[in-house]
């Protein structure tokens, strides 16, 4: 009996994103399996209405591919919800800008964002996350290296014929960490708070917060855009803890601390006291006191020390 032998070759045709992208001028990443992704570093870059996470130059090119003509050309741009925002972002109003236009989250299909041509060079996509502000109380953003920021997903057509890709996604996560305050309330008008003790005779300073005579009072106003704005807030201390009292705040002289007390209640770093803005105004009286350290006797000289409040809700 003869055999007939025959050899079937089969071709497969496989849609690909024919891109590269990278950051800063660093390395090229390939878009492998239809997504990237990219570690971006952020800062908070604010606007009239919005603060737009940025701080980076994201380029992206057509892979260098001598086998297509120089004129092939890649185009990418939006799908319906083109982005999907990390965890962190979900209960402000976020959006992408494009090529300096704002779309806010759903962002829609069929923006255009940019055209790769097969020439090896890199094209800055100008293309970023924003945040709109607001005009009530919030609290502030923690981002942390590592978090995602969000996830950008994008479509691409083509001028060679060939076959398409199914829509692909660029992730972004934060290369540093970042605090975001959408919030635009502000305490005294977001003007520095001096709080000048004067020449201060060191024996006369006490060893805490409750006994010591050397004291500051100041008031505090808050104040929020929008109208009618009347729910609790919390006032936070941040900066740094005395080496020798965490309650209170350090200063550049070691043995000297600064306790800030509201209500006879030591706020300390990292603390908060409970306080309700009416009709979008309010104010506290709090009174800040120099301590230092117990049993020693600090040698006369200047000293500096600072601390941010914040305000947030509960």
């Amino acid at each position: 009996m003869n055999y007939v032998l025959g050899l079937l070759v089969v071709l497969f045709s496989h849609a690909v994103i024919a891109g590269q992208c990278r950051v800063n001028g660093g390395p090229w990443l390939h878009v492998d399996k239809s997504s990237i992704s990219i570690n971006v570093p952020i800062k908070a870059t604010p606007g009239a209405d919005s603060i737009r996470l940025d701080g980076y130059h994201l380029e992206c090119r057509y892979t260098p591919d001598g086998n297509s003509s120089g004129n092939a050309t890649d185009y990418w741009h939006t799908v319906d919800n083109a982005l999907v925002p990390g965890h962190k972002f979900v209960a402000y109003k976020p959006g992408l800008s494009i090529n300096g236009n704002r779309y806010s989250v759903p962002v829609k299909r069929g923006i255009h964002i940019v055209s790769l041509k097969n020439n090896g060079v890199g094209i800055d996509l100008k293309t970023f996350m924003y945040l709109s502000t607001q005009g009530g109380p919030g609290n502030p953003i923690s981002i942390h290296k590592g978090d995602l920021l969000g996830t950008v997903y994008l479509k691409q057509t083509n001028n060679t014929g060939a076959p398409l890709p199914p829509t692909f996604r660029v992730y972004l996560y934060a290369a540093n960490s970042l605090i975001i305050e959408p919030s635009t309330c502000t305490i005294n008008a977001n003007k520095a708070i001096d709080v000048n003790f004067d020449n201060v005779d060191p024996a006369l300073l006490g060893e805490s917060a409750s006994s010591s005579p050397v004291v500051k009072g100041l008031r505090l106003n808050y104040s929020c855009p929008d109208s009618g704005v009347s729910m609790p807030v919390t006032i936070t201390l941040k900066g740094a803890g005395a080496v020798f009292n965490s309650g209170l705040l350090a200063m550049s002289h070691m043995q000297l601390g600064t306790g800030l007390l509201r209500g006879g209640v030591l706020i300390g770093p990292g603390s908060s006291f409970l306080t309700r803005i009416t009709n979008s105004a309010g104010s506290d009286d709090v009174t800040f006191v120099l301590v230092r350290q117990p049993r020693s006797f600090p040698a006369p000289g200047p000293f500096t020390g600072s601390g941010t409040l914040v305000m947030g809700v509960p």
